[in-house]
């Protein structure tokens, strides 16, 4: 079977769903206090901020990934080399 290339983006894309999702697992722990009689350090609530860095990486990657498909549909079109 044939690899299939990586289009740009899709990397800060998978990482950004991997500390977003890590950032969502430290919130659940760092909202134990509220329910229990566990002390947790703040650490665990500057943590959970990690939602936010991983969405902005999964957006950065969206935004990366639709640049270079439409620099590829520019390319693409008769009369394109003419313009560059």
């Amino acid at each position: 079977m044939p690899e299939v290339a990586a289009a740009p983006g899709d990397r800060l894309i998978r990482v950004g769903v991997g500390v977003s999702v890590a950032g969502i697992l430290v919130a659940l722990v760092a909202l134990l206090p509220l329910v229990t009689d566990l002390e947790l350090p703040s650490m665990f609530w500057a943590l959970s901020m990690l939602v936010g860095v991983g969405f902005g990486l999964i957006l950065l990657g969206l935004a990366r990934k639709g640049r270079a498909r439409a620099h590829a549909q520019v390319a693409a079109r008769p009369g394109a080399a003419a313009a560059d």
